[in-house]
């Protein structure tokens, strides 16, 4: 029986496809649907397609079976699909999970407002929990636990959940849940090694070696180097085995690894512009007013001394285990979109979000 495959591959800022928010919609409709979906990463090649008779490669994609109910939906939203014979066997498969999404105290709205957005272009749904439906255990009902920026570097989740509902996150990953955490909710599973400090989870062998000093740093745009070019959150991202991101950074953490059991994904490597002196953005842009305010309106630029000193060469992106479960940290706010030459709308590295839930989806 012949199968479906979408690719997904990287073309400049853009997607091979036309839509990447319609493509992730289309993926998880057809998941509510009971359709099994295989994620291929890293390359495959085939020797015949329906559009490349000759043959062709593809950097990554999706496939499934080819029914025409599959087919009238693909044609709907106007994705670019294959038809090939076979596809390479693979052990990732994507699942519909079931998302918490914290709204409590500590979640800023500003953070989760782009946050929501990106997650409703792309078809996922989820469940906003607050502080007291945390502590009350609700979370056990969940698969991916997906944790916000905060206005600061994690003590104010503190001030909604206490100490029961940390216990409840904790016992949440110690179980069969997965978690993602975007700035301050990358802070979150943080260990303090030189300061007493409850306000981060302590669960994963890595910290800021700044503690909760969240404003050493400031906003801007940043460049991060991939380290890991095969782990699946750059899927449809990276190209080959030296890629780079750019992105929105706000006072994110700073990721010093301490031991096992925790891997950099990616690392900072340099400070292309912000509200500070000379490096002032000169380019347009265009639609993305969270970027605009990150760099022209900000009370706290970051400056290309403190970048040196506090974020060069430290660790952006991580994935961590906790349990035989995966924790991904993001100190960047890739739901923020592009920060320039392309519109925040559809950007490229809202793929991170996608790839990232995809990721905890995996079984």
């Amino acid at each position: 029986m012949s199968k479906i495959f979408i690719p997904t591959d990287r073309i400049g800022l853009e997607s091979i496809q036309k839509s990447i928010s319609n493509t992730s919609k289309v993926l998880n409709e057809l998941l509510k649907k009971g359709v099994r979906i295989k994620w291929h990463l890293n390359g495959l090649c085939f020797e015949k397609t329906s559009i490349w008779p000759e043959g062709h490669y593809y950097q990554c994609g999706f496939s499934t079976e080819s029914q025409e109910e599959i087919i009238e939906l693909l044609r709907s939203y106007g994705i670019i699909w294959e038809t090939v014979e076979t596809v390479p066997d693979t052990k990732m498969e994507i699942t519909a999970s079931r998302i918490a999404l914290y709204r409590g105290r500590g979640a800023g709205a500003d953070f989760s407002a782009p946050l929501i957005e990106v997650l409703e272009q792309g078809g996922f749904s989820f469940t906003q929990l607050d502080d007291q439906e945390i502590r009350d255990g609700k979370l056990s009902f969940f698969d991916i636990f997906l944790v916000p920026g905060s206005p600061d570097a994690g003590e104010c989740y503190y001030a909604g959940l206490g100490k029961a509902g940390y216990e409840k996150i904790r016992e949440f990953l110690s179980k069969s849940g997965q978690y993602l955490g975007i700035c301050g909710g990358a802070y979150l599973p943080l260990t303090s090694y030189d300061t007493q400090n409850p306000y981060w989870l302590d669960i994963v062998e890595a910290t800021d070696t700044e503690g909760l000093d969240y404003w050493r740093t400031g906003s801007g745009f940043v460049r991060c180097r991939i380290e890991d070019n095969q782990n699946p959150i750059f899927s449809s991202v990276a190209l080959g085995k030296s890629s780079s991101l750019n992105l929105v950074y706000w006072e994110g953490p700073s990721i010093t690894i301490k031991g096992k059991g925790i891997r950099s994904l990616a690392k900072f490597e340099s400070l292309l512009a912000s509200g500070s002196g000379p490096i002032k953005p000169y380019w347009d842009l265009m639609d993305n007013k969270m970027a605009e305010e990150a760099v022209k309106k900000y009370y706290n630029p970051l400056s290309s001394e403190t970048f040196n000193s506090l974020l060069l060469n430290r660790t952006a992106f991580a994935e961590a285990e906790y349990y035989g479960n995966r924790i991904l940290l993001f100190s960047p706010h890739p739901e923020m979109g592009n920060i320039g030459y392309a519109t925040r709308k559809d950007s490229l590295n809202f793929m991170l979000v996608y790839n990232g839930l995809n990721y905890l989806s995996c079984r």
